[in-house]
């Protein structure tokens, strides 16, 4: 009914997958519409001031369906925006209550064949006698079948007003019963809403006689974001009271207010009933166990401020960490005081960027987009810059060019002396946060998760700990000069230290470009290519021309060619990068050595089958995940997966794609690496593997598995 429809939208509907569709419209072998819209009134006449009743009619082509108010994991609902005459207002849409399709492990709700959304409007009582008022509504919906298809109508109504009472719309009158039949029935009174930390706990207790023997009983959210729509909802019966359990869809935190529908369904007629839930605030089952424990919190700081430490040696970081070493070095001999600006300053570039990167997080998720830490080198807009601006701080590393400004403030003039040394410490911990975002790192996964279902307060606490944690060294060793005596004294070492951590930046260069490739195509990257050139280009004339010891207009000109040929390169660099991310494949592509692309469809469809499945979520920018491949792809561990008769999956989280960012969701995490072992029977709950691997942790894993030497047949 629904089928691929809900695996190929997940949260919002991508603008490019509409226009995809646009053609398929415009196609004279294709019905031109699989959805058509009415507007239909009650009555056949209005009377000024007396409200009355107009309604929506959707009617689907056979196989299709439009989405309900909350449309679950996939879709977006039906929207009916009115026009209306001056001193008219139209209340809510009313909403019968939905069918709920499955496909896999997505829900989705909405209705099939016909449906009528309900809505009433009231005249002004001074409305004149005079003619006719035209009533005007668009209406949007999205229908789906074996692919979904955006439609829309204008509609308009034409009601003569009268002062007599009006006559009964006679053809829709049946239409308009049955639509209120649907509508959720108000018994709020009689249902008591408590929360557990990952279960919401409904009791119903129906007014005698209204209802036989409940068969199923089914609980739909107003809001998304709220439950896990997959999950079994178990009912049971004490003397009249029905109990629901609901599982969570973010564990912890606080619920607040919830409204939805209880669909009841009563045994041998097949009835089904919709009871409206409405708890203006929800509170703990017990006041005893909070649906977080400061415990929980706590553990999670700690774990964030131990993980951002450990930040600290990620091969993506550890660059920019050794350069600002080096200034500690060279600082060894300055006050206190100035030890301790530099530090605080660097500290503060790091919580700053932590704050943006968390804010605008937590601000895009509430918006309902599905991304996770690191978002950021998802863009390849980004990644260019960050390519453009490590590549020539490489070059300044050579000695290629002098930057008395630099982000990584390597100048030979006293700190006091300018303030740029200051800035360039700022700049030196924003450049070290950018690059260490997508090196999630062992301890951080798990508090990561639990940030995501606290309130944004807490969660920005948690996401301060890990950059509290990140700069913790630096404010150490600038509150306590003397430990920079147990690094080595300067000498002409740090200039060959200087050349070599040139080197370590240029391979950064690499393997951004190896992402950028990943993301776009190979001329994208053949740009890229060419605009670093005109970017060496302009280094080297500003390093070999705009030098204090050169005369001035030598010195004004050089910088003026610099600068042009570095807007020339850099924007045409972001400018392919652009076009290239539009035009970009999301199809994923499957791993070496018989590897597959990950999709929730196959997941499922193995674990019907009895496989067991493993799933490697990664990303091309994430170098923990690297270097984990070299233990997936180990002899010892491939025989272990054919022993066990895993099929071994990729999820590939260099581009943004939806579907894995809802099951690293489910999974309790917001960034890859993470490694889930799903067991060989539908729908059982995967095992989440540590995000540092070895041969003996993945088999210890498997090793929990029976042993089946059943062939798999691969796609």
């Amino acid at each position: 009914m629904i089928g691929k429809a809900i695996s190929l939208i997940r949260w919002a509907l991508p603008l490019s997958y509409i226009f995809a569709f646009t053609p398929l419209a415009a196609d004279t072998s294709q019905p031109a519409e699989p959805v058509r819209a009415e507007l239909i009134a009650e009555q056949h006449s209005i009377q000024p001031g007396e409200p009355f009743w107009v309604g929506v009619k959707l009617d689907m082509d056979k196989g299709w369906d439009t989405y309900w108010l909350n449309p679950g994991d996939a879709g977006f609902p039906t929207e009916v925006k009115w026009d209306l005459p001056d001193g008219f207002t139209a209340g809510p849409l009313q909403w019968p209550y939905p069918e709920r399709f499955e496909n896999d492990s997505l829900v989705a709700y909405g209705y099939t064949g016909s449906v009528l959304l309900l809505s009433e409007i009231t005249p002004p009582a001074d409305l004149k006698l005079s003619e006719p008022v035209s009533l005007h509504a668009d209406v949007n919906w999205l229908a789906c079948n074996d692919a979904c298809v955006p439609g829309s109508a204008q509609l308009d109504l034409a009601l003569p007003v009268s002062e007599s009472a009006p006559e009964l719309n006679a053809a829709a009158t049946t239409l308009f019963s049955q639509a209120r039949e649907a509508l959720p029935q108000d018994e709020s009174g009689n249902v008591e809403v408590k929360t557990e930390t990952d279960e919401i706990v409904m009791k119903f207790k129906p007014k005698p006689g209204t209802f036989q023997n409940i068969e199923a009983l089914q609980f739909i959210p107003e809001e998304g974001e709220v439950i896990d729509y997959a999950a079994p909802q178990l009912f049971s019966i004490d003397q009249g009271e029905v109990t629901l359990n609901v599982k969570r869809l973010h564990p912890g935190g606080e619920l607040g207010a919830l409204k939805g529908l209880l669909l009841v369904s009563e045994k041998g007629s097949g009835i089904q009933r919709a009871i409206k839930v409405d708890a203006s605030s929800v509170a703990p089952l017990s006041s005893s166990t909070p649906s977080h424990g400061v415990s929980g919190v706590g553990v999670a700081l700690g774990l964030a401020f131990l993980g951002g430490l450990i930040l600290n040696v990620m091969p993506c970081v550890l660059p920019v960490i050794a350069l600002k070493i080096f200034s500690f070095v060279k600082l060894a001999h300055e006050r206190r005081s100035v030890m301790l600006q530099h530090g605080g300053l660097f500290a503060l570039g790091v919580l700053t960027s932590f704050w943006i990167l968390s804010g605008a997080l937590l601000i895009l998720r509430a918006y309902g987009e599905g991304i996770g830490w690191g978002f950021q080198l998802q863009e390849p807009v980004f990644v260019v810059i960050l390519t453009c601006i490590l590549f020539m701080l490489g070059l300044s590393l050579f000695g290629l060019f002098e930057l008395g400004t630099s982000l990584i403030s390597l100048g030979n003039k006293a700190p006091a002396a300018s303030k740029s040394p200051l800035l360039g410490s700022f700049m030196s911990g924003v450049l070290a946060t950018l690059v260490a975002t997508p090196c999630t790192g062992p301890l951080l996964g798990p508090a990561l998760g639990f940030a995501m279902t606290l309130p944004p307060a807490s969660a920005l606490g948690i996401f301060t700990m890990m950059g509290l944690g990140m700069a913790f060294p630096y404010l150490l060793f600038s509150a306590f000069p003397k430990l920079v005596r147990f690094l080595p004294k300067p000498g002409n070492w740090m200039i060959a230290f200087k050349q070599i951590m040139g080197f370590l930046m240029m391979a950064t260069v690499i393997w951004l470009i190896w992402v950028f490739g990943a993301q776009t195509d190979n001329m994208a990257v053949f740009v890229l290519l060419a605009s670093l050139l005109v970017l060496a280009i302009a280094g080297w004339i500003f390093g070999k021309w705009a030098t204090p010891t050169r005369r001035k207009l030598t010195r004004m000109v050089a910088t003026a060619i610099a600068a042009a040929l570095l807007l020339f390169g850099g924007g045409a660099a972001i400018k392919t990068a652009k076009i290239s991310q539009g035009a970009a494949s999301s199809e994923l592509v499957a791993g070496e050595g018989g590897w597959e692309a990950y999709t929730p469809e196959r997941v499922a469809e193995l674990q019907a089958a009895g496989v067991p499945v493993f799933v490697d979520f990664t990303a091309k920018w994430c170098l923990i995940c690297q270097a984990n491949k070299v233990v997936l792809h180990s002899a010892a561990v491939e025989q272990a997966f054919e022993e066990k008769g895993v099929v071994t999956l990729i999820g590939d989280w260099t581009k943004k794609d939806a579907r894995i960012t809802s099951e690293l969701e489910r999974l309790g995490r917001t960034g890859v690496p993470v490694y889930a072992l799903y067991p060989g029977h539908y729908g059982g709950m995967p095992e989440v593997l540590p995000q540092t691997l070895n041969a003996k942790v993945v088999q210890e894993f498997l090793g929990r598995l029976p042993v089946d030497k059943t062939t798999v047949q691969r796609d």
